[in-house]
């Protein structure tokens, strides 16, 4: 039986950067985008989602299938400035929201 097994990877255990973490907000952590599941300081630790799908404030009106990136919380269209890829829309945006999909 294996011994370096450690999970699935969907979820871990996160320490909070500057400015903290809000529940349901993306956080970039350098080049990863993780879903925080609760609100915390900076330095505390809180668990990250790695992945599914989320409803999310978008800029824009992005269309369904298009790649998007994550810039303060919210999704922006790929390749703008200091934004992190998160993944693709599942949905058009609408009443500035959209259904997406955060991919690694």
């Amino acid at each position: 039986m294996s011994k370096n097994y450690s999970g699935t990877g969907r979820s871990c255990t996160f320490v909070s950067p500057t400015g903290g973490t809000k529940a349901g907000v993306p956080v970039a952590i350098n080049a990863m985008v993780v879903i925080p599941l609760e609100d915390t300081v900076k330095g505390q630790a809180f668990t990250g989602v790695l992945g599914d799908a989320w409803v999310l404030p978008v800029t824009g009106a992005l269309k369904a299938g298009v790649k998007v990136s994550v810039l303060a919380g919210t999704l922006v269209a790929d390749g703008t400035a200091d934004a992190v890829p998160f993944g693709k829309l599942l949905t058009d945006a609408s009443g500035g929201f959209a259904e997406a999909l955060l991919i690694q």
